[in-house]
């Protein structure tokens, strides 16, 4: 497909065509019997909740009490107009839209405003795609060609987020060689998930001190895309929900304009009636393995774990890796450690089971997403971050002559926790 034609099916027609699609409630916007309200939510996306009630609830109090049970975040509450979702404690987990027996509940979309800002093409666009990619898409759908589709929609390019997870490896590893240095010292990690990073703030803050300052690597991407192009429109394509609520943390603004999830880049694709499979190859390798391998529950560990040792490999302290997925998994590392039992001395957390590959909206069962990833790893180049010279050619473009520099120098990749 010509990209001109391909622009002109895409842009011109597309906008238009969501909103009357989910004005019907029909399968692109996964609505059903959908109500002037999230219409008009869809088109004007003001209301940043991330989940919306687009039927009336109509369980009593006593059954709103259930629902609210699923909840680990206290974003519910029942009332007589039924449950209601505090939109400034929902950190997107999904958890309550599964439960509701009613399908009362649905999940933010930003599809139509991304769709507009395509359309308009005023403005650079980049999109940012999370390491979980592999085979979400069909087993032909290789990075390459999920490139050229993205190309062929109206993006000006694609950028794998592995990039950034290996520059925050790096990060992670010389902060860990730097701090973990007795029996007693640990650090939390997995600063991709904002669901485990929520957690502890707001229910374990005590631990706050053991949390590397950085940023995840959606946060880290969207920032670098700024600096080097500051008029840039930045979209993250993932298989969580919970990014969308990330974005809009008060010191992490600005980074990313617009969260996609796995299954509504599926259904642009699905409108637009790309072919994916058949597209050219627009390969641009630039991860390591390590960083690639983010998107499964121990690959962060893993990562830091390799990195520390090509780094300094006569470290005396080891470093002693235990681990989590789920949030009630994660919930109870964490009381281990308030308890004093450490028997270790590096915690990754994540909220979904399995990792990334087994979040909300990933096309693939988590078994497969796996797997999918560990194959497209095992084709990197490089196995860690220390080796690989896109990092530093990355950060050259920054300003900045090596990793120590940039991390001596620089704030961009630091959260600024209150």
């Amino acid at each position: 497909m010509e990209e001109s034609k391909a622009k002109n099916l895409t842009l011109d027609e597309l906008y238009h065509k969501m909103l009357k699609r989910a004005a019907e409630g029909k399968n692109v916007e996964d609505i059903e019997n959908a109500d002037p309200k999230m219409i008009e939510c869809l088109a004007h996306p003001e209301d940043t909740s991330l989940v919306w009630r687009v039927k009336p609830c109509t369980c009593s109090e006593d059954k709103q009490a259930d629902c609210v049970k699923v909840c680990q975040w206290d974003a519910m509450h029942p009332s007589a107009d039924g449950v209601q979702i505090d939109p400034d404690k929902c950190v997107g987990c999904q958890a309550c839209v599964d439960a509701c027996k009613l399908e009362s509940l649905k999940t933010k979309k930003d599809i139509i405003p991304v769709v507009e800002e395509l359309k308009k093409g005023d403005t650079p666009i980049y999109a940012l795609v999370a390491p979980a990619f592999s085979g979400q898409f069909g087993p032909e759908v290789t990075a390459g060609k999920l490139r050229t589709a993205l190309k062929l929609l109206g993006f000006s390019g694609m950028l794998e987020v592995a990039v950034f997870a290996d520059i925050l490896t790096l990060k992670e590893a010389l902060e860990f060689d730097k701090n973990v240095n007795k029996e007693g010292d640990f650090q939390l990690t997995s600063c991709c998930c904002p669901m485990w990073i929520a957690m502890i703030r707001r229910l374990y803050h005590q631990l706050m001190p053991n949390v590397p300052g950085s940023v995840s690597p959606m946060i880290a991407g969207g920032r670098t895309v700024k600096v080097l192009h500051p008029e840039a429109k930045t979209v993250f394509i993932g298989p969580c929900m919970a990014k969308k609520a990330e974005i809009k943390e008060p010191d992490l603004k600005g980074a990313i304009d617009y969260v996609l999830t796995y299954e509504e880049l599926r259904d642009l694709f699905s409108t637009t009636k790309l072919d994916l499979a058949s597209l050219e190859e627009d390969n641009v390798p630039h991860a390591s393995k390590a960083g690639i391998r983010y998107a499964y529950a121990g690959g962060v560990a893993a990562a830091v774990d390799a990195t520390v040792k090509k780094l300094n490999p006569h470290r005396k302290i080891e470093m002693k890796i235990r681990r989590a997925d789920s949030v009630p998994e994660c919930r109870a590392m964490i009381d281990n450690i308030l308890k004093g039992n450490h028997e270790g001395n590096f915690f990754e957390g994540m909220g979904c089971k399995g990792g990334c590959v087994g979040g909300p909206k990933a096309l693939v069962n988590r078994e497969e997403g796996k797997k999918n990833v560990q194959a497209y790893s095992d084709e990197a180049q490089y196995n860690t971050p220390a080796e690989n010279p896109y990092v530093i050619e990355l950060l050259k473009k920054l300003g900045f002559a090596t990793v120590e520099e940039f991390l001596a120098k620089s704030d961009l990749y630091d959260r600024k926790f209150d």
